[in-house]
């Protein structure tokens, strides 16, 4: 007799298959989640959403309406921010009021434009808007921004307002770096010691760093941590040990720089030492960038490449962006004070005109000695020497 056929089983790898793309789309959602929850646009959803304090996300909102301001062309002496008292808030009922002074031939249909469109990149509402005429000549636009429901930053923007004048303008103010000591102690401490105003610019990773950074802070001076960057033809030119690297990994450049810093202690911003190459790489500028956004520092960028990212990147990350108004480089390696002194001369010009002015000096023999008669009450021809922190835009601190 044939023999029966047993009852067919439900196949089992079917049912395997089925287990593994959930779990698959399971990882998949909650890498997106993370994700989500780590961009600045993911951090407003979540906020709008009532997941997280509308509050938690009002720094994202700052960094875009400071960048849209520069994009209108508004000064950084022209913003003022201030923190809406409880019992007077701002009309529209937000936590932080701006008013900020533009030129009377600027357009606010522009700036206008500037601000929506970096509010909304980033998630958030134009809650309202209103324009009215202060007085003869002088218009304001009022802009409140936040998520539906809950203003966050009201901005006004006045255009034509006359400034106020003071009886006796201001002296400028000029302020010194100090840099390239490389790995000489004994030669900083010269420096250090010297009585004159200025800052100083200090590598991390070589063996001085630490005992360099102590010693400018016994004699009180402002620190700047000079990050050494790969440049174009490096190891050939190179800046140093720990330098950092276009193939380097993001986590592990962003982690390095946030080391340098816990060890360097408080500092007034980040430079480049040198990073002809690093400084045009996106990926580079980014890892850096998200330690200095973390801990609101300022990026100085010396000397730039043609090809550096950095500008436009600082725009779109939040970060505080400067260039010095000169470096003294090539004059300060000169066997003889002519070409730094006619320099200094143009410098000084400079500051009368701008009203502020950062220089950065090359550590030589000769400005060593230099420095002393060039930064004399007589020689300064009524441009008063400033701290670094004094002439620097800095971040908002709401």
């Amino acid at each position: 007799m044939p023999r029966s056929k047993s009852k067919s089983r439900s196949p089992v790898l079917p049912r395997t298959l089925v287990v593994l793309v959930a779990a698959a789309l399971v990882l998949f959602l909650g890498g997106e989640a993370w994700h989500l929850a780590r961009s600045g646009r993911g951090r407003v959803v979540l906020a709008r959403c009532g997941l997280i304090a509308p509050a938690r996300v009002s720094g994202l909102f700052t960094r875009e309406i400071r960048a849209g301001l520069e994009a209108a062309g508004a000064t950084p002496e022209s913003i003022r921010v201030a923190a809406a008292p409880r019992a007077a808030s701002a009309p529209a009922g937000a936590d932080t009021v701006w008013r900020v002074r533009l030129r009377a031939d600027a357009s606010l249909f522009q700036a206008n434009y500037a601000l929506t469109r970096r509010v909304e990149a980033l998630g958030g509402d134009v809650l309202s808007g209103r324009e009215r005429r202060e007085s003869a000549g002088v218009t304001a636009l009022t802009l409140v921004f936040g998520l539906r429901g809950r203003p966050l930053h009201e901005v006004v923007l006045v255009r034509g307002a006359p400034a106020a004048e003071p009886a006796e303008r201001p002296a400028p103010r000029l302020a010194l770096v100090v840099y390239g000591f490389g790995d000489d102690l004994d030669e900083a401490r010269r420096w250090f010691g010297l009585p004159a105003p200025f800052a100083v610019a200090i590598t991390p990773g070589t063996k001085a760093s630490a005992a360099m950074v102590r010693a400018a802070r016994e004699k009180g001076r402002e620190v700047v941590l000079h990050l050494p960057l790969e440049p174009v033809n490096y190891p050939q030119l190179n800046p140093g040990p720990g330098t950092l690297l276009v193939t380097m990994k993001p986590d592990h450049v962003t982690g390095t720089v946030r080391r340098w810093l816990d060890q360097a202690g408080p500092v007034v911003g980040v430079a480049n030492h040198m990073g002809s190459l690093a400084t045009q790489d996106m990926t580079l500028v980014g890892a850096v960038y998200r330690e200095l956004r973390r801990r609101d520092l300022p990026f100085i960028h010396v000397q730039p490449a043609a090809g550096a990212v950095c500008r436009p990147l600082a725009a779109e990350m939040g970060v505080v962006y400067e260039e010095p108004g000169a470096v003294l480089d090539a004059e300060a390696r000169a066997k003889a004070p002519k070409l730094i002194d006619a320099r200094w001369d143009e410098l000084l010009k400079r500051a009368h005109a701008r009203g502020h002015l950062s220089v950065w000096v090359r550590a030589t023999p000769l400005t060593r000695e230099w420095l002393l008669r060039a930064t004399s009450v007589k020689r300064l021809g009524g441009v008063d020497l400033a701290p670094l922190s004094g002439v620097m835009r800095r971040p908002a601190v709401l």
